[in-house]
């Protein structure tokens, strides 16, 4: 039987940068007065964002989610990210696989995420 649950593994840096995005997708997808749905729906996420922000901290670097909001929390990556790069106007193609790998329960420090920025910025 599938488990339940995604185990997250990352440092406060990267809960920071996961949080941020969560939070800045669920205001944007699911703006407030929308359907009950959508509502719901951003209920879930600012939730998931508070649970992950108070989880994760610098004594304890793993913390169980539902794997419900998988698809939404990576959404809220791709919207993070898109931003960024409309931004910067530079790509984010490390990053994003880097932190896609999150719900893939493998661990994501703020070292691996320098890295990958690094090679993100190389021509």
């Amino acid at each position: 039987m599938a488990s339940t649950k995604i185990r997250l593994r990352c440092d406060v840096p990267v809960r920071d940068l996961l949080c941020a995005a969560i939070r800045d997708y669920a205001h944007a997808a699911y703006p407030a007065g929308g359907s009950d749905c959508a509502q719901v729906a951003r209920y879930t996420l600012l939730e998931l964002a508070a649970q992950i922000e108070q989880g994760i901290s610098e004594q304890v670097q793993e913390l169980d989610i539902s794997r419900r909001p998988r698809a939404m929390v990576r959404a809220a990556l791709q919207y993070y990210f898109d931003r960024q790069d409309d931004i910067s106007q530079a790509s984010s193609l490390q990053q994003r696989a880097l932190l896609a790998t999150l719900l893939q329960e493998q661990p994501v420090s703020a070292a691996d995420l320098a890295r990958a920025r690094a090679a993100d910025a190389r021509p």
